[in-house]
């Protein structure tokens, strides 16, 4: 069975890459230029990017707050301990506490795939929410409730952040920055 997962998901990765190049430029026939241009916008000044990066992270990990404390109230009232599973995230993470390196150096160029599958690519094509709704449903393979739920409200403030700024450098690295942190928090507790 863990076969097929791996296969589903080096299929989907291949579908990431793959996609939008196929799409832009053998379905809509833009040249490379414009191809180009429509998955990697223009960067802004250092100060800009940098700036925005820091608010991001800040967005996200008050959002962060904010989320698992309503999962927890939540789960409590409706006696459902069952939705908040985060412990399912922590030990596929804790399967990496020896070869973190390693765990770190995968990460970086999915999440740089991620922003660029579904907020460069998808967002422009079908939005912010069904864009979301993707990128949270690609996040499944965690088996986790809660996991889901907080993909999908962060991803809600990925896509406006992209949506506003337009910037694949600011989401990129604010999310970066963001899963460092929530994996740091995760390795710690």
């Amino acid at each position: 069975m863990a076969d097929y997962y791996q296969l589903f998901y080096y299929a989907f990765l291949l579908l990431m890459v793959f996609l939008p190049f196929f799409w832009l430029r053998v379905v809509k026939k833009l040249s490379w230029k414009k191809l180009l241009a429509h998955l990697f916008p223009k960067p802004k000044s250092v100060k800009e990017e940098v700036f925005g990066t820091i608010t991001l992270l800040v967005l996200l990990l008050a959002a962060f707050v904010v989320i698992s404390t309503l999962i927890t109230l939540a789960a409590s009232a409706l006696n459902m301990p069952q939705i908040n599973d985060l412990e399912k995230v922590g030990q596929l993470i804790g399967q990496y506490k020896d070869n973190i390196l390693f765990f770190i150096a995968i990460l970086f160029p999915l999440l740089l795939l991620e922003e660029f599958f579904f907020r460069a690519f998808l967002i422009p094509r079908i939005g912010p929410i069904i864009s979301t709704l993707v990128f949270a449903g690609a996040h499944i393979t965690y088996w986790s409730i809660a996991e889901v739920i907080g993909v999908f409200a962060l991803g809600l403030i990925l896509a406006y952040w992209y949506k506003k700024h337009n910037s694949l450098l600011q989401n990129f690295f604010g999310h970066l920055l963001y899963d460092f942190i929530a994996i740091a928090i995760y390795l710690v507790a």
